[in-house]
């Protein structure tokens, strides 16, 4: 018999999971990595209403707002020889001005074996 909790995806979709960044320049794997919450997460939901209500109103970074919504964090990112550190103002900056990597982040978020086990 199939244990019910087993089929609970919540935790781990608000625990989230890290993408390996591709460069939109080459096309190769760098070691900058991303921390998102999956699409079953509370977080992913909410962002999610706020976003079509931002798309009705014709809001241009509607789809940048829901990214950074459910953007836990990041790690291997630099300026020069300094390391960007997370900000929700700097997640904006990167997915306004890099729609390749907000277009990484959209289709990683949106696969559910990303965020569970097996």
């Amino acid at each position: 018999m199939m244990d019910i909790k087993e089929l609970y995806t919540v935790e781990s979709h608000e625990k989230g999971a890290e993408i390996r960044i591709v460069s939109p320049l080459d096309g190769k794997e760098t070691d900058f990595y991303i921390s998102v919450r999956g699409i079953d997460s509370k977080q992913y939901r909410s962002a999610v209403k706020e976003f079509h209500r931002k798309m009705l109103n014709k809001d241009e970074d509607a789809e940048v707002y829901l990214l950074v919504a459910i953007t836990k964090g990041w790690r291997g990112l630099k300026d020069g020889k300094l390391e960007v550190e997370f900000t929700e103002d700097k997640a904006k900056d990167l997915y306004s001005n890099s729609p390749a990597i907000a277009a990484q982040i959209d289709r990683f978020v949106v696969d559910r074996k990303n965020f569970t086990m097996g």
